[in-house]
């Protein structure tokens, strides 16, 4: 079932949005051991070391990338998370453009009023998130990302497959 939003798109939008939501699960490799790159991530997160996390995701993201024979996107990892009247961003998918040599995907890894290191299941879930954006436009060829059903199952599927 689509989410409210989908009726308010256009026709072309709409055909985008299905063939994303027909995609229930991305694939990997289960010879392909990543669980060692994600236990890195938490160990980072929990001495608060914004070096090593940058570097642990950055290293996640180039591993599935190449997995998947796609391009590749640069991790930033930053302080504290933007906050507004819409609430915390967590993370940004930003698509290659011509200001931009290769896409960037941005997570914080501070919350935003308390500045405490976000749990290490929220930050995996805003990395898979934002990969999952990545991989609509380059593994998929999706001419636009949309949050669909299929959408929030690709990133569960990840989260599955590399952090359970």
């Amino acid at each position: 079932m689509p989410f409210s939003y989908y009726s308010k798109l256009s026709s072309k939008a709409k055909r985008i949005y299905r063939a994303s939501d027909e995609i229930d699960e991305i694939r990997l490799n289960p010879s392909h051991d990543f669980h060692a790159i994600v236990l890195d991530i938490k160990s980072a997160l929990s001495t608060e070391n914004k070096s090593e996390i940058q570097c642990s995701s950055q290293k996640l993201a180039t591993g599935l990338t190449k997995e998947l024979n796609i391009s590749p996107v640069k991790i930033k990892v930053l302080a504290s998370r933007p906050y507004s009247h819409y609430g915390e961003l967590h993370g940004l998918y930003e698509p290659i453009s011509p200001k931009l040599n290769k896409a960037e995907i941005s997570v914080w890894m501070r919350t935003a009023k308390r500045k405490q290191v976000v749990a290490f299941k929220t930050y995996m879930r805003t990395i898979f998130h934002e990969l999952c954006h990545h991989f609509d436009y380059e593994l998929y060829k999706l001419e636009d990302s949309f949050h669909t059903e299929g959408f929030f199952k690709r990133e569960s599927s990840l989260y599955k497959q590399l952090v359970l």
